[in-house]
């Protein structure tokens, strides 16, 4: 006779069990970590992007623009879907044959929306040829698509250009924004 070696029934059932369990506790927690990565990768991307318009301003002596796009030509379209930064020679918000684009952002993000309030209602940012802002602040806001007010994240955009992240000061995991209140996101 031989031996047959294997599991029993009660020892599979009860190895799905505890498997279903760590599953449970742990997508959750793997989804929260997706989730902040977006926001994180993000700022990171437009702290870089403002960095280099303001110094290709500077360093070209010309006006760089900073401005939401899709198709890469012009100024249009949603922060959401991407952006670029270029020299804009005659500040008309449009890639002219004698301008150069930058730096461009493609991802389209699929977990939240960004959106930029300035002063004036512009939905651009330029740099003058000091690096400076031309007549304009604001905020870069990105919420979670489902409103979650712990994962959204604000850059303070000031008119030399600088740059500063919003971060919670109360310790309720809800970051204040630049008017000091928590971030809404409606």
């Amino acid at each position: 006779m031989h031996s047959l070696q294997g599991f029993t029934l009660l020892e599979l059932l009860f190895t799905v069990l505890i498997m279903s369990l760590l599953m449970t506790l742990g997508v959750p927690q793997l989804s929260l970590f997706i989730d902040q990565n977006e926001a994180s990768a993000l700022q990171k991307t437009l702290i870089q992007h403002i960095a280099i318009a303001k110094s290709s301003a500077a360093n070209s002596g010309r006006i760089v623009t900073l401005c939401p796009s899709t198709a890469y030509l012009e100024c249009e379209g949603s922060w959401t879907q991407g952006s670029m930064v270029f020299i804009d020679r005659n500040s008309n918000r449009k890639v002219d044959l004698d301008d150069s684009v930058i730096r461009i952002r493609k991802d389209d993000l699929r977990l939240g929306e960004l959106e930029w309030r300035a002063f004036g209602r512009r939905k651009y940012l330029q740099f003058s040829p000091m690096g400076f802002l031309l007549h304009q602040s604001g905020n870069f806001t990105y919420c979670h698509h489902d409103g979650n007010a712990t994962l959204a994240r604000q850059l303070i955009v000031n008119g030399t250009g600088r740059v500063r992240i919003a971060i919670d000061s109360d310790g309720d995991s809800i970051r204040e924004g630049s008017n000091g209140k928590p971030i809404a996101c409606a």
